[in-house]
């Protein structure tokens, strides 16, 4: 892939670019020194990538005159914590980091989530560059500016709206991942799809089988798409006080699956989680009279054949009603003691729907396969 794609992301004096290729040295190369402040960064990764992209990208940088010093923090939504942040503002206080200074955001949707707040708050502020390393992330997590930690009441309850100094995203990343993960992050592109373009969506509907076995020109097209209708509405409401809202359609019910099931101990991805949550949107949609029959099959048929889970019962597991509704309760968008749910009027169409009743709700999961 020669062409290096550029997708600028307009927010006034917090603008920034994604970056997008299948060769990390070239991109960054080409950008990074019209980024930084001065030439030392803090690399921050986990465990899963030290061991094959770290080394590689402290090599990019060292060899550009670019001084560096790396953090290797536990993979896992576990360091999403304020026992981490912590930790993590610790260690670089140790190393006379200074307001100059950047950090680079090495990982996932974790250590995006876990580096961008960080950097929010030490010194009240400092730069930092997003090089996300799976598709969730790449499509999704590392563009728009959430940052935050996770309590044991819910995810991301903790953060701050912080925008990076640039996404450098490289396609090739993604072949070190498991299919699971791969399949999962997708998950975020098929969301894209289905709240804004139906173009987008009947387009992977056609390739969806060689985006999931990493075709480099067709996941870059697709990590390119989803960014830039990212881009418009992050562009139109920064910090998530209207439009923005659409970009949770699927997570108001996966977040809630993700803090019942990952707490008992088993495990659910969070693409996963968005997969099913995608599911019970749309089938709440056709029961709302908001979509059709015909759509709500079509979603569920496109999940489903992804590999995600489409229902409840993919996951052999036992989820109450009652506790799903205890975590909607923590939900951001809830107001006036009742629940707000992103919902689908057709594909390519998403509208934010005010005023779900908590009981109108735990009837409609009992009828999906809640106990």
């Amino acid at each position: 892939m020669n062409e290096i794609k550029e997708i600028k992301i307009d927010l006034k004096d917090n603008s920034y670019k994604i970056f997008i290729n299948d060769d990390i040295e070239k991109i960054l190369i080409n950008s990074i020194e019209k980024i930084l402040s001065r030439p030392r960064v803090f690399i921050i990764t986990d465990e899963n990538v030290a061991g094959f992209i770290l080394p590689k990208i402290k090599k990019i940088f060292e060899d550009g005159g670019i001084e560096t010093k790396s953090i290797i923090i536990q993979s896992g939504e576990k360091s999403k914590s304020f026992e981490s942040l912590e930790k993590l503002i610790r260690e670089l206080l140790s190393y006379k980091i200074e307001r100059q200074d950047t950090l680079i955001a090495l990982g996932g949707g974790v250590i995006g989530d876990l580096v961008g707040f960080t950097s929010s708050i030490i010194y009240r502020g400092i730069n930092f560059i997003q090089i996300p390393t799976t598709i969730l992330s790449q499509v999704d997590s590392a563009v728009g500016g959430k940052t935050g930690i996770n309590l044991e009441e819910g995810k991301n309850l903790v953060g701050s709206f912080h925008q990076p100094k640039a996404v450098i995203t490289d396609v090739s990343f993604l072949r070190t991942l498991p299919k699971r993960e791969i399949i999962a992050g997708y998950a975020e592109i098929l969301k894209y799809s289905i709240l804004g373009d139906k173009d987008f969506f009947n387009w992977l509907e056609v390739n969806q089988e060689e985006i999931l076995n990493l075709n480099s020109s067709l996941v870059a097209e697709a990590v390119e798409k989803s960014c830039i209708m990212k881009a418009e509405i992050v562009e139109k409401d920064e910090k998530e006080k209207g439009k923005r809202a659409l970009l949770n359609l699927g997570h108001t019910f996966g977040h809630a699956l993700e803090s019942k099931i990952n707490k008992d101990g088993q495990g659910i991805l969070h693409g996963e989680a968005v997969g099913i949550g995608i599911c019970l949107a749309a089938e709440l949609s056709f029961k709302m009279n908001l979509c059709s029959m015909e759509n709500k099959e079509q979603i569920i048929k496109i999940i489903k054949e992804s590999g995600l889970p489409s229902h409840i019962t993919d996951l052999g597991t036992e989820i109450h009603a009652e506790e799903m509704i205890i975590n909607f309760s923590l939900d951001k968008k809830r107001k006036d003691n009742s629940n707000t749910f992103i919902l689908i009027d057709d594909i390519g169409s998403a509208i934010i729907k005010d005023g779900i009743s908590d009981d109108y709700l735990k009837s409609f999961m009992i009828s999906n396969g809640f106990k």
